[in-house]
């Protein structure tokens, strides 16, 4: 009879894992952190990559740190149906924007906008994991 090592069984959990956990992901990703100038536009690009978007993919949910947590700012659908989240910090009204498949603009940037971004892959029940990648963007040429 022979038995499997510690070895053996942490690399079959490890490739369950990846399985399992490779539905979603990002294919890329802002660099981090993300540098954009006082009174200009940032892009943060973003884009990933579903096995099958209808049956996998819930939407695209963006936030800004706001505090110790982060509030939402966009929703985008499965079926392309892009909305401010209920939550949207009134700063932010206006001036977000969705660009191609996923990748977040705002507009007019200012010191406030010196924090994080977090865009999230939301799956569907039963399909998966959330998908979580988050950015500092730095505000430059600061006027105080």
């Amino acid at each position: 009879m022979n038995f499997l090592s510690k070895n053996d069984v942490k690399n079959a959990l490890f490739i369950f894992v990846e399985c399992v956990g490779g539905v979603l992901k990002f294919t890329l990703e802002p660099p981090d952190p993300s540098y954009a100038r006082n009174g200009s536009n940032a892009k943060l690009v973003w884009d990933y990559s579903v096995d099958n978007k209808q049956a996998e993919l819930e939407g695209i949910r963006y936030s800004v740190e706001s505090g110790q947590s982060f509030t939402g700012i966009l929703v985008v659908y499965n079926n392309g149906t892009v909305i401010n989240h209920p939550d949207i910090p009134a700063a932010y009204d206006g001036r977000v924007r969705i660009e191609g498949k996923a990748s977040l603009v705002i507009e007019n940037i200012n010191p406030q906008d010196n924090t994080q971004f977090r865009c999230t892959l939301v799956a569907k029940a039963g399909a998966g994991v959330d998908v979580v990648s988050i950015v500092q963007l730095i505000v430059t040429g600061m006027y105080y």
